[in-house]
């Protein structure tokens, strides 16, 4: 076993495009390849088939076979605004037929100087006044280069046009459109909004809890996801030990980065991720810039 890249994902969108940097996720297009080693050209979920605990650790491993692979991780490129949105918890999503519910985390990696981005909903906000004026519901959160945002279930959100972020999530693809423009899709045709389910699944005790992150750390019931960074001159490489409950995986968001195990190295672009599996033992990560951590957690 040894760290492994893939194939990115490229998913063109209505208002810009998003790259899958690692999925696990059976359905077309949706299933990341390996492209480094001798496994390269190789279904993730077919290589961790064959040892699931060695490739993901106890933990993540337990949760894999009740439910699959537990995070998506997404670079998003928006070059307009995306659409009004909120993701359910997994209590709705799984009373209502749907895979699992979706908390997420977004870390700016590039943005204007006045920014902002959609987060929560103002005082005022009420059900009936979200389905009939919904841009009068939203607040708006100055942003910047190098902010990370928590982003759990039932907030109401949409990321606007000129920020590229890196996204680490649950893995499940299901979003709730509560405005979207009235644009139309790439097919020509209206996209889809979900009035019910949205304003069902919308936070309004909480409109606005505390969404921009300090200390450079995201953790929830899902993940942990840790900001990282090599200053030159500073501190040349840093070296880290696995974990045996889960898997790590490094997004590069700034600069470069070389990850070094055993006799394999494997380079760290910005905007590309790698997955460490528990059975490394340790790594080594050298380079400029700043990386994300991402991890299942373990408690």
């Amino acid at each position: 076993m040894y760290p492994l890249q893939f194939v990115p994902i490229i998913k063109k969108m209505v208002w810009g495009s998003e790259s899958w940097d690692i999925s696990c996720r059976n359905a077309p297009g949706e299933m990341s390849i390996i492209a480094n080693g001798e496994l390269a050209g190789e279904p993730f979920d077919k290589v961790i088939a064959q040892n699931s605990v060695g490739w993901l650790g106890t933990k993540a491993s337990e949760f894999y076979q009740k439910n699959g692979f537990p995070l998506l991780v997404k670079i998003i490129d928006a070059k307009d605004d995306l659409s009004i949105q909120v993701h359910p918890n997994d209590e709705y999503a799984l009373a209502n037929g749907f895979e699992r519910g979706k908390s997420e985390m977004w870390y700016i990696m590039q943005a204007k100087s006045d920014q902002n981005l959609i987060i929560g909903l103002t005082d005022d906000a009420t059900p009936q006044k979200l389905q009939n004026a919904p841009l009068d519901c939203l607040n708006r959160l100055p942003i910047k280069k190098g902010d990370m945002i928590d982003i759990p279930a039932g907030m109401v959100h949409a990321i606007t046009s000129g920020v590229k972020l890196a996204e680490i999530q649950q893995n499940c693809d299901v979003t709730f459109r509560l405005y979207d423009y009235n644009r139309l899709g790439l097919d020509g045709l209206p996209r889809q909004l979900h009035i019910k389910d949205g304003i069902a699944v919308s936070d309004f005790a909480n409109k606005f809890p505390k969404t921009a992150v300090k200390n450079g750390v995201v953790q929830n019931q899902y993940f942990s996801v840790v900001k990282r960074e090599i200053k030159k001159g500073i501190n040349s490489n840093i070296t880290q030990k696995t974990n045996p409950k889960t898997f790590f995986i490094l997004t590069c968001v700034e600069g470069s980065f070389t990850v070094l195990y055993e006799n394999y190295s494997l380079e760290l672009p910005c905007g590309r991720s790698v997955f460490i599996p528990p059975s490394c033992g340790s790594f080594a990560i050298t380079g400029t810039g700043v990386f994300l951590e991402s991890s299942v957690a373990t408690g």
